[in-house]
C-alpha cells in the first residue's frame, strides 16, 4: 500500500472489507452496513473534535446527572439489578462497571452485596462517583485494564457503553480476560434490529431524513442480537442470554429527536405524531416477539480445556 493512503476499513464482526452500503446520514456523519453480517456502524469514524464535544465530557451534563436525573438513574440501576438476579446472577464478590458515570449503578450494586469499582472516561463524572467512596479509574477501558492488571472480577458490566467504543471487540476481549471462573459479563445497548427502529427507518427516515434511533456521532456501532452474539464469540465469550426490552419512549423526546424536528419547522409536528403513532403499533408487537429496541445480554468466559 502506498504511503499516505489510508488502509481500507474492515468489518469488526466478519472482517469483510469496504465498500459498505450507506444506511443513513445526518450532516457529516454516516451510518453504513456490512452486507455480509449486517453490522451497522459509522464510517468514516467521526473526527476527534466531534467526539470531544459529546455530552459525557460536559460539566452541565454531569450536573444534571447529579441533580434532577439522579433518581431516574438509581431507578434504572435497580431495574438492571433485577434483570441480573432474574438471570441467576447473585451478588457475590468483585464487580467492575465500565462507563460508571456518576456511580448510580455502583451505589445500587454495593447495597445489593457486590464490591464494585468503576471505569469512567468523563473526569467530572468520575469525581462525583469517587466522592461517594467508590474506586473509579479515570480514562478509557484500555488504560484501566493496565491499572487493574492481575485482578479478577465476578461481574463486569457495560451499561449502554459498548456502542460508544471505538473498538468494542478489544474491550470485550479485555473484559473476558478479567473475568473470574464463573464470572459474568452483562450489557445493555440499543438493538438496531428492533421493530420500532426498523419501522421508523423504513416509513419515515428514508423519506424525510429524520430518524430518532441513532445517536450520532455518539454511537459508533449499532448491534443486533445476531451481531452482538458473534462479537462475543470472537472475544472468547459464551453467550448466556440476549433478550430485548423497550426503550422508554420519553427518552427519544429528550435526546435524538428535538433538534431534528426544530430544523423542519412546520413539518416537525406531523413527524412527531408519525413517530408516536408507530410507537403505539410497534411497542406491543415487539414485546410479543422479543423485538424491542434495547438489548439486555449476559455472557460467560469460554473455559479453556485442561
Amino acid at each position: 500500500m502506498q504511503a499516505g493512503v489510508p488502509r481500507p476499513r474492515r468489518c469488526l464482526v466478519c472482517d469483510r472489507a469496504e465498500p459498505f452500503s450507506t444506511v443513513y446520514s445526518r450532516g457529516e456523519f454516516r451510518l453504513v452496513r456490512c452486507e455480509e453480517c449486517w453490522l451497522v456502524f459509522q464510517h468514516p469514524v467521526p473526527a476527534p473534535e466531534a467526539m470531544a464535544r459529546l455530552y459525557y465530557h460536559s460539566e452541565e451534563f454531569t450536573a444534571q446527572l447529579e441533580g434532577p436525573l439522579r433518581a431516574v438513574l438509581l431507578a434504572r440501576a435497580g431495574e438492571k439489578l433485577a434483570r441480573l438476579e432474574a438471570a441467576g446472577v447473585e451478588p457475590r464478590g468483585q464487580a467492575l462497571d465500565v462507563g460508571c458515570s456518576t456511580g448510580a449503578w455502583l451505589e445500587v450494586a454495593a447495597e445489593a452485596g457486590w464490591e464494585p469499582a468503576g471505569v469512567e472516561l468523563g473526569a467530572r463524572s468520575a469525581e462525583a462517583a469517587r466522592a461517594r467512596g467508590f474506586e473509579v479509574h479515570v480514562g478509557d477501558f484500555a488504560d484501566a485494564r493496565a491499572e487493574l492488571e492481575g485482578r479478577r472480577f465476578d461481574l463486569i458490566t457495560f451499561w449502554d457503553v459498548l456502542e460508544h467504543l471505538a473498538d468494542p471487540l478489544d474491550a470485550l476481549r479485555g473484559a473476558a480476560r478479567m473475568l473470574s471462573d464463573g464470572g459474568v459479563l452483562a450489557l445493555t445497548l440499543p438493538n438496531v434490529d428492533g421493530m420500532y427502529p426498523r419501522l421508523t427507518y423504513r416509513l419515515i427516515a428514508r423519506r424525510t431524513g429524520v430518524w430518532e434511533y441513532p445517536e450520532l456521532p455518539a454511537h459508533l456501532f449499532d448491534f443486533s442480537p445476531t451481531t452482538l452474539g458473534r462479537l462475543g464469540t470472537l472475544a472468547g465469550l459464551e453467550r448466556a442470554a440476549i433478550s430485548t426490552t423497550a426503550t422508554p419512549f420519553d427518552y427519544y423526546r429528550t435526546t435524538a429527536l428535538p433538534g431534528q424536528l426544530a430544523a423542519r419547522r412546520w413539518r416537525g409536528r406531523p413527524l412527531r405524531l408519525a413517530f408516536e403513532g408507530l410507537r403505539v403499533i410497534a411497542y406491543p408487537i415487539a414485546r410479543m416477539f422479543d423485538r424491542g429496541n434495547s438489548m439486555f445480554a449476559t455472557f460467560t468466559r469460554v473455559q479453556s480445556r485442561p
